[in-house]
């Protein structure tokens, strides 16, 4: 092998580590860019910059904007630029409803939440800094300090019913957001959203994304002896990125990384034993776990700290084949052997593009707050995944797509069964076409 090949092959490994580094981060920008690209607050969670977007309905079909959403839920959603100064932000009384206001940093990491179970029983005002910043705050406030001045702030809020909607939008219009008197105004796009170029396969887009994010938000310190690789290669927070420096053989190099990084992201979001659930109990804080980061954000970007909730991803069948709507299955829940939380569990249905697909009853999610659920004599419980309509009727019904499919089994506030993986869930079963004649 020659020098220059060894250098090609060097600059190959290292494009792909910093693409599985980057992935979040670049994903995180990516979102922040379509989310702000408004001029107003939407009801679809687009807002400019500093602003909240409060969603009236639970996402569906034609939301597409985050993969896997969850369907039980209001969202608000707000993207932060700290760089201007610190943005207030004030909360209601908490009612007893289930809400959580996640706070999620440049790298996807949910650093921090809001919710009933941390906060008093009285309303709050609280004021979101960024990591370098000081000076005084209004009086009363408390301060939250950001890793990175980019956050992004997913908020939640459960709805009980059809007829509970009016309740949760009046509790999530209490949640809003406004900048302090020293802020700039008004509040500015971060230099790396403003500059967000589309990147698909193309490395130097992509590398190129990734230098001004890292520019805009610093690497954490444990982060230095990785990050500073890159710098060889031209990724660096100290410069703008150059595909051909130090040579124009680079630019199909990191192309090539870059595939293969999706490829290798892509292939550790599936579970690679077929088992039939996966759990990542880490959940959306994982440190130096850079690959677990970079899957988590290819297919479940915004993910919730694992004390406040745990998502089991299932793509297989009890006997390991892969999910697909041309079969029928069922997910049978035995006696006493619901999902134990202390707040609510569900299981939600995405197609291969991880989005909820159109269905004839607007269903995307079951779960224990189902109107009209059938249980069993003994309290068993079967929910039935298929793409036709059960000849017992819709109320167990979880449509599915025509073609391949994933299932995300939500468990919010799970109980230390679930934690100490005392609690088994489920496998679900291929229903056998003969026993259905």
């Amino acid at each position: 092998m020659t020098i220059g090949n060894a250098q090609q092959e060097w600059a190959y490994v290292a494009g792909v580590q910093a693409f599985i580094y980057g992935y979040p981060l670049v994903e995180i920008v990516r979102t922040c860019a379509l989310m702000t690209a408004v001029d107003e607050p939407q009801n679809n969670g687009r807002a400019p910059i500093n602003q909240f977007s409060h969603c009236p309905r639970p996402w569906t079909h034609e939301d597409r904007d985050v993969v896997t959403p969850a369907n039980d839920l209001l969202y608000s959603m707000a993207w932060l630029n700290l760089a201007d100064g610190p943005v207030m932000f004030s909360t209601p009384a908490p009612t007893g409803r289930y809400f959580v206001m996640e706070f999620i940093d440049a790298y996807s990491d949910n650093f921090h939440n809001l919710g009933p179970r941390v906060m008093g029983p009285s309303a709050a005002s609280f004021a979101i800094v960024g990591p370098d910043w000081s000076g005084s705050l209004p009086p009363g406030s408390i301060e939250i300090r950001c890793p990175t001045n980019l956050v992004w702030v997913l908020g939640r809020v459960l709805i009980d019913g059809v007829e509970d909607m009016e309740a949760a939008r009046a509790f999530q219009a209490g949640f809003t957001l406004r900048a302090t008197a020293t802020a700039t105004a008004p509040a500015r796009l971060p230099r790396a959203v403003a500059a967000y170029q589309p990147w698909n396969e193309a490395g130097e887009a992509f590398f190129a994304n990734l230098a001004r994010a890292m520019a805009d938000n610093p690497p954490p310190a444990v982060d230095t002896g990785l990050v500073a690789q890159f710098s060889r290669l031209g990724i660096s927070a100290e410069r703008a990125f150059d595909a051909r420096v130090p040579n124009d053989a680079q630019v199909a190099v990191l192309r090539r990384a870059v595939a293969a990084g999706i490829e290798i992201v892509d292939g550790h979001t599936r579970s690679r034993r077929a088992r039939p659930w996966s759990i990542n109990y880490a959940g959306g804080r994982l440190g130096t776990d850079y690959l677990a980061r970079s899957c988590t954000a290819m297919k479940g970007l915004g993910a919730l700290a694992s004390e406040e909730a745990l998502y089991a991803l299932g793509d297989f069948d009890s006997k390991g084949e892969q999910f697909d709507g041309t079969h029928d299955y069922v997910l049978r829940f035995p006696a006493g052997g619901l999902p134990p939380v202390d707040a609510f569990w569900s299981v939600s249905i995405y197609g291969s593009d991880f989005c909820f697909a159109d269905n004839p009853i607007r269903r995307y999610a079951i779960g224990d707050r189902t109107r009209d659920l059938h249980y069993g004599p003994d309290g068993s419980l079967d929910i039935l995944i298929q793409h036709t309509q059960p000849r017992q009727g819709v109320s167990n019904w979880l449509p599915a797509p025509a073609g391949r499919f994933y299932l995300i089994l939500r468990l919010y506030h799970p109980r230390e069964a679930i934690l100490s993986k005392a609690y088994t869930i489920p496998p679900v079963e291929r229903i056998d076409e003969d026993a259905q004649q």
